[in-house]
């Protein structure tokens, strides 16, 4: 055994020093791009009030918030601003995402980018719509060289707006480096704010932590009424919901750094700093899930996951695992601070309590092994499931069972192991069909809510069996889809149209819209579609049609399972 593990430890110390260097050199070398900065970068937004409702490394859903959401009065329409010299690179529009964006190159290779806006400056509004036109498509991503669009440090370059996928009226904006890592503008001192405030704690849980194996098993403490202290297994950890506070807003922004203490023992500490879209997800490593599953909400915990490839961030002991190794009282103290280094601080007493929590120990596990490091897969009568290697971020024992009753014909329900376990990759599932084979092409695979409504998740029937990829576990059954979108106008047949536009309401049941296409009068017309309110709108000034005469508007919309609706409109304008 000493001669094998030997070699071991050296390859593992090599390839540990190796990603040491990788993450060294990275770092150098963007301290190196930043020698070459422009002399400075200006707000993007032309108005009178400044302020932020969203900033660099908030815990957004399976992402961190990778810039600044510039507050513009909750109204569209502000002049956006080129931050500094460069050219207009790339140019997007999509319903949702970012809508409407810019990206600026700046001479260092810096990308600015712009997100959400209404519309653009006018020569660059007017290229995006010839280039709609002649692709015939609203969807549109347009990669330009340096002679097209140049642009001045303070040029209009578009008005901000509410497009993609955007809860209210304002500019997403972000400086990428040369490898397409978004910076943390604010730390970087690239544009600067004022902020003074320190962060506050809305709520601290601690949770039980204890091994069957090599599989964790975690529980919520449930906190007794006092003021003595919170008892508490022999190890624990515990997940924090902070927020950082800044002047001139009211937004709920990032904590930068989490610290967690045992007595005078720093025990974790966790610096988000700036993180890499590819990494992004690992989100879903730091917080604990089950919280996030169940409240809504994102706790950052102190428990260091195997498979979480953001530990490179943390500095911890025992995993950050909290561990007491007598009953007497002792310390647990959090700290979260911002990118400023202003800082908040809350303690707890704690003191072990092997008696309230002996019964968990003796509960037998239940269910498959599956270790986070491996591929994985689950069979059982009429059900198959592939977990790619390192889904998972720590081992668990996988359970699938059926309902006893079933909401369609097709198949029964399943419990597919737990929602509060995230998958970081898709999973891919295999459910047998049990319909004709008439209606084999409109089945999909459907999650069943709680309130035994369906929410279609894609996939198709292949040889007998429903084959789709699985994004999240919970319960899921076959259905079918074999109602066609609805399309309803904003106006009546043979209306008189006062304003600039006609609109259309469209949805989908179930499968999901695959497509859609407008015309007037025979020919095709751009048609903005805004997913978060199912509406196309039709500009008709762009349609180029005749004012003041009747005109035939055509809608057709494919949902994914190839269901086609078809609604027409006579208009004048």
């Amino acid at each position: 055994m000493k001669n094998c593990s030997v070699p071991f430890l050296i390859v593992f110390a090599f390839l540990y020093l190796c990603s040491y260097t990788s993450a060294a050199q990275q770092k150098q070398l963007s301290i190196e791009k930043e020698v070459n900065l422009p002399e400075r970068f200006i707000y993007p937004v032309d108005y009178p009030v400044m302020s932020f409702s969203g900033d660099y490394g908030e815990l957004r859903g399976n992402h961190f918030h990778g810039g600044l959401d510039f507050r513009v009065g909750g109204v569209v329409g502000a002049p956006i601003l080129a931050t500094a010299d460069g050219y207009i690179s790339k140019i997007s529009v999509s319903p949702t995402g970012y809508g409407n964006a810019l990206y600026i190159t700046h001479s260092n290779g810096f990308v600015s980018v712009y997100g959400h806006l209404h519309k653009f400056a006018d020569k660059i509004q007017q290229f995006v719509r010839k280039k709609q036109y002649e692709k015939e498509s609203f969807v549109l991503t347009l990669e330009l060289d340096s002679l097209q669009f140049p642009v001045k440090q303070g040029e209009k370059i578009a008005y901000a707006g509410n497009t993609g996928s955007s809860g209210g009226p304002h500019l997403h904006f972000e400086i990428r480096n040369s490898e397409n890592v978004p910076l943390s503008v604010l730390e970087r001192s690239y544009i600067e704010a004022h902020d003074k405030m320190s962060p506050i704690f809305n709520r601290v849980e601690f949770f039980g932590y204890f091994k069957r194996g090599d599989v964790p098993e975690c529980f919520i403490v449930e906190r007794g009424k006092g003021d003595g202290p919170i008892k508490v297994p022999e190890n624990f950890y515990v997940a924090v919901d902070a927020i950082d506070k800044m002047e001139g807003t009211n937004a709920k922004l990032a904590v930068n750094e989490y610290k967690v203490y045992l007595d005078t023992t720093l025990v974790y500490d966790l610096v988000i700093g700036e993180v890499p879209f590819g990494e992004g997800k690992y989100i879903n490593s730091l917080i604990e899930y089950s919280l996030k599953s169940r409240r809504g909400k994102s706790f950052i915990k102190s428990y260091v996951e195997p498979g979480n490839m953001l530990s490179y961030k943390i500095r911890s002991e025992n995993d950050g695992i909290l561990s007491l190794k007598d009953t007497l009282p002792h310390k647990v103290k959090v700290e979260v601070l911002d990118y400023k280094g202003n800082r908040a601080v809350k303690s707890w007493q704690v003191q072990r309590c092997d008696s309230l929590f002996a019964e968990r120990y003796n509960i037998a596990p239940e269910g498959a092994h599956m270790a986070w490091y491996l591929a994985n897969i689950y069979e059982s009568d009429g059900f198959k499931i592939k977990i790619p290697s390192a889904s998972l971020y720590r081992s668990i024992y996988f359970t699938a069972d059926t309902a006893e009753k079933r909401v369609t014909p097709f198949s029964p329900v399943w419990n597919i192991h737990s929602p509060q376990t995230p998958l970081h990759t898709p999973a891919t599932v295999n459910i047998r069909y049990e319909g004709p084979d008439s209606l084999a092409s409109k089945a999909l695979l459907a999650s069943v809510r709680k309130d035994g409504k369906l929410s279609g998740a894609g996939g198709s029937v292949e040889q007998g069996q429903l084959v789709a990829k699985l994004y999240s576990f919970g319960k899921y059954t076959i259905a079918v889809d074999v109602e066609a979108p609805s399309i309803t106008p904003s106006f009546n047949n043979g209306a008189v149209i006062k304003g600039d536009r006609i609109s259309f309401v469209i949805r989908d049941r179930l499968s999901g819209i695959k497509s859609y296409r407008v015309e007037i009068d025979g020919h095709w017309v751009l048609a903005e579609f805004d997913a978060k309110t199912a509406r196309l709108r039709v500009p008709l000034p762009d349609a180029k049609i005749t004012r003041g005469t009747m005109h035939k508007a055509k809608v057709v919309v494919v949902d994914n399972k190839d269901n086609e609706s078809v609604v027409t409109r006579r208009f004048k304008w």
